[in-house]
């Protein structure tokens, strides 16, 4: 799997196809909101994360990816749909890999955008 592919795979949540690329000492720090260290701790929010995916209708829009050497930066949109209201949330990550094409580093910045 290319590691634009395991990237946008991160970023939109399908983190059950590719956690065989996680590295054990995995970092994922979401600015603002919280630092997850460990492949353990990432696994559990990925998790966590999957279950309201299941539960809340979404939709994500990729804008645009960018790859150089083993960095890749995603940015794009997410919609969730709740009963009354949409939350729409504009994001960028940026992923590290190591030298086997491992995650090891992913920070996320995502911005809560009013509409």
């Amino acid at each position: 799997m290319m590691l634009t592919d395991i990237a946008q795979c991160f970023s939109t949540g399908q983190f059950s196809q590719i956690q065989s690329y996680f590295s054990e000492d995995l970092v994922w720090e979401i600015v603002g909101e919280q630092r997850l260290s460990g492949i353990e701790q990432v696994l559990k929010h990925c998790q966590s994360i999957e279950h309201y995916f299941q539960l809340t209708p979404h939709e994500f829009q990729i804008q645009s990816i960018h790859q150089v050497g083993h960095h890749v930066i995603i940015q794009g949109e997410a919609y969730f749909y709740h009963v009354n209201q949409t939350t729409h949330i504009s994001a960028c990550d940026v992923y590290n890999f190591n030298d086997s094409n491992q995650l090891f580093q992913v920070q996320s910045y995502c911005i809560s955008i009013q509409e």
